[in-house]
């Protein structure tokens, strides 16, 4: 029988979190995001991330909130006088990565031979 996208590459589809890689991370603080935490849903899952906690997100969540951007408007001088308007995309929330693939068991070693 064949397979399906998503059974042969189940890290490009998010059905529920059991599977995933988790990473831990820790949400920066900031005016958007209330002292309650932020909640974000993936595919109905929900997460509630305070700032200042650490948190362990299935890949895919952190992926999300990667793509989530905002467009902020700077006017700056050019030198001569004038002022210029200038446009950046800058993440809504950001974060640090404490430590990824908290969920994967560590590779063993093989065994050293003996000569």
């Amino acid at each position: 029988m064949a397979k399906t996208d998503s059974e042969k590459y189940p890290d490009k589809y998010f059905i529920n979190p059991t599977n995933h890689i988790r990473d831990r991370i820790i949400i920066h603080e900031s005016m958007e995001i209330p002292k309650e935490g932020l909640f974000v849903s993936l595919n109905g899952y929900p997460f509630l991330m305070r700032p200042g906690e650490e948190i362990d997100i299935p890949r895919p969540v952190g992926m999300m909130l990667d793509t989530r951007i905002k467009t902020e408007t700077v006017m700056q001088d050019d030198g001569r006088g004038n002022m210029i308007e200038h446009k950046r995309n800058i993440p809504r929330v950001t974060y640090t990565h404490v430590k990824e693939g908290v969920n994967v068991a560590p590779k063993e070693e093989p065994p050293a031979v003996a000569a």
